[in-house]
């Protein structure tokens, strides 16, 4: 349960004022962490990791009124973020956020993939967070993590055949979650960065999927399906994962402990799979991320 309280707010604005790639050219996982560690109530760790990502987070880019905008033109072009991030400031105002998730969030699908999937994951946190409270720090969340996804926008994996076995009336969410199951598989074969995003970019579709109609929820099914089989060419699932030995809430407090967003955002990534689904896959692989196992 997202946590009421105006420290995940105050984490926001703080990062706000933080580029969105770090000088290295890798992403600032700010706003992610501080997201995933309000969800998992970790309250009192937010204002440290917010403080230490604003600090490394790259040339502030700051909203500006868009002119002249034509979207489709336009998408893809990282020069104009700033004029994205007004973009969506505006739409999000004038039609609310629930529309501009439902609009946008289709369209972006196809470039799912983009920056190691963190512009769509950083988008499903934006909407987490203000799914559980509506506040003006989190819609601006909202518009910065779409503008940044709308500004790098590249077409990944063509997705059309991606959901040919999917019967009529199947539960999409579940499905979402059987392919995280399996890029949680493949990461304990591979352990590495690469497949982990994967598992936490098939999980933010999951996010996803409750604000957007059935027809987008089965596109993006079948994007990560493509972008998966892709990702994890030559690489096959573990097909009988260790039992987990270690308490959820020990997890969630090793990775809070450790500094690294990886391991936060896994963790709570696969308990959320875990839940859904029961597969012992995603407890696997929180102990493998924060255990090294």
């Amino acid at each position: 349960m997202i946590t009421t309280s105006t420290t995940l707010d105050e984490a926001f604005e703080r990062l706000s004022a933080a580029g969105f790639e770090l000088p290295n050219g890798f992403i600032n996982h700010g706003p992610m962490a501080c997201e995933v560690l309000a969800a998992v109530g970790c309250d009192e760790a937010i204002e440290g990791w917010a403080w230490r990502f604003a600090r490394t987070g790259g040339t502030a880019v700051e909203p500006v009124a868009p002119v002249d905008f034509e979207w489709e033109s336009e998408l893809g072009n990282y020069r104009r973020l700033p004029e994205w991030i007004g973009y969506f400031e505006r739409s999000i105002a004038e039609f609310g956020w629930p529309t501009v998730v439902e609009v946008w969030v289709p369209r972006l699908m196809p470039s799912l993939s983009v920056a190691l999937f963190h512009a769509a994951i950083r988008s499903a946190h934006a909407v987490r967070a203000v799914d559980a409270v509506d506040t003006e720090p989190r819609k601006a969340e909202l518009a910065r993590a779409l503008g940044y996804w709308a500004a790098r926008f590249e077409p990944g994996e063509a997705a059309a055949a991606e959901v040919q076995d999917l019967a009529e009336g199947a539960d999409i969410r579940l499905a979402v979650v059987g392919a995280a199951a399996d890029g949680a598989r493949r990461y304990l074969t591979r352990p590495n960065i690469l497949n982990l995003h994967g598992v936490t970019g098939a999980m933010a579709v999951e996010i996803f999927v409750g604000h957007i109609p059935e027809p987008a929820a089965i596109a993006g099914l079948a994007q990560v399906r493509a972008e998966h089989r892709a990702l994890y060419v030559g690489t096959r699932p573990t097909e009988a994962p260790e039992e987990a030995g270690i308490d959820p809430a020990d997890l969630i407090s090793t990775a809070e402990r450790s500094g690294d967003p990886h391991q936060v955002k896994l963790v709570e990534a696969c308990m959320r799979g875990s839940r859904a689904a029961g597969d012992p896959a995603f407890a696997a692989a929180a102990e493998t991320v924060t255990l090294g196992r």
